[in-house]
């Protein structure tokens, strides 16, 4: 008899043990809904290439030959970085279709253009990327 009581007392803590587990396995989980809706345009200026912060330069260096968005807060200022990869041509420019403030992110919107017809490609392969300086948030940033 006790040992039937034994068995079920261990069986209870094991219950117990794996519902503990997992009740605190899916309370560290959070799941938080993005919001694109643009509540606000926000200012922004292109960098030219050789005012980019050298940390960021070389950040960029490291990812360019694949696409990549790389973010940078500095005095207040916050540089993003929009990276297309490796590209078979020269000739490429980016085009900064929309920068808006969401309720819960900013929203980074950008178009590779193709070399115009008449352009000299015959460069070998370039990295396009472009980079954008506006006052500093703390909200993450997406690309869409």
């Amino acid at each position: 008899m006790r040992e039937g009581k034994g068995r079920t007392y261990k069986n209870i803590r094991k219950i117990f043990f794996v519902s503990a587990i997992c009740a605190a396995l899916l309370c560290g989980c959070s799941v938080i809904r993005i919001d694109i809706r643009k509540v606000r345009d926000l200012p922004y200026t292109v960098v030219d290439e050789y005012d980019v912060p050298e940390e960021m330069r070389q950040a960029i260096a490291d990812q360019e030959q694949e696409s990549f968005l790389y973010t940078w807060a500095n005095e207040g200022r916050l540089y993003i970085a929009r990276g297309y990869g490796k590209q078979d041509t020269a000739g490429y420019q980016i085009q900064v279709d929309a920068f808006y403030e969401s309720s819960n992110v900013l929203v980074f919107a950008t178009t590779l253009l193709g070399p115009e017809p008449d352009t000299d490609t015959d460069h070998g392969t370039t990295c396009p990327y472009l980079v954008i300086q506006t006052e500093y948030n703390p909200k993450h940033v997406i690309t869409k």
